[in-house]
């Protein structure tokens, strides 16, 4: 894991520098750009397929050919139905129960930098990005069984009912490609997109998820990009 933690740095270095190398020899009077992309995005884990919603954000050179910006996407419970059932040693309850459904979710937050690729199809173009950032998720009481027993906090028994593993956190690193399609040839502001990315995780662990319930996992996305 170190070595695809290193790689991606490498990588995301490599992308910087090149990018600015090139746009040094570009006329002076080309600007910057603005981009926003918005996502959906499905996450194929072990055993079932989560739901997060995301975006991306940042800065594109005049030509189109480079992005540098911020992506986040989170996994939240409230559309991610799925639960897990965390079963208790023996002799131990909770509230009267020896297993309990849990939810889950995740976020990430990271730096990314893409190089866009614009087909002989002026109207289409391939994205190629790279990220890399902090990440974090965990595993929590759903329902009625958020009102514990002795009132304290709910963040205290799910964690003292996980061997104070509840939650994650670690780093994340990811690359793929996506097709973004210009919807009017008259308006080169507004595109859809559809991808797919390759993801790893680096440190995180917790209890029931172990340290590979989202490593080594394959993300499809679509969405829209606007660009300004």
């Amino acid at each position: 894991m170190n070595i695809q933690k290193t790689l991606s740095i490498i990588l995301l270095v490599f992308i910087g520098t090149h990018a600015f190398s090139q746009d040094s020899n570009e006329s002076t009077d080309q600007s910057i750009g603005f981009y926003f992309q918005p996502e959906y995005s499905a996450m194929f884990l072990n055993d079932h397929v989560g739901n997060a919603v995301g975006f991306g954000l940042g800065i594109s050179s005049k030509n189109d050919k480079w992005d540098f910006g911020i992506r986040y996407y989170g996994r939240s419970g409230p559309i991610n139905p799925k639960e897990y059932e965390l079963v208790l040693p023996v002799g131990e309850t909770y509230k009267g129960k020896s297993s309990i459904k849990l939810g889950h979710d995740h976020g990430f937050l990271g730096l990314e930098a893409a190089y866009n690729l614009r087909l002989k199809n002026n109207r289409l173009m391939i994205r190629m990005p790279v990220s890399f950032g902090q990440f974090g998720a965990g595993f929590y009481l759903r329902g009625d069984d958020r009102y514990t027993p002795d009132g304290e906090r709910t963040s205290v028994w799910e964690d003292k009912l996980q061997g104070g593993e509840d939650a994650g956190f670690g780093f994340c690193s990811e690359f793929g490609a996506q097709f973004i399609y210009q919807l009017s040839a008259k308006n080169e502001h507004i595109h859809i997109m559809m991808g797919v990315t390759y993801l790893n995780t680096y440190g995180y662990e917790s209890f029931i998820g172990g340290k590979d319930f989202y490593n080594n996992k394959v993300r499809a996305s679509v969405g829209f990009r606007f660009d300004l």
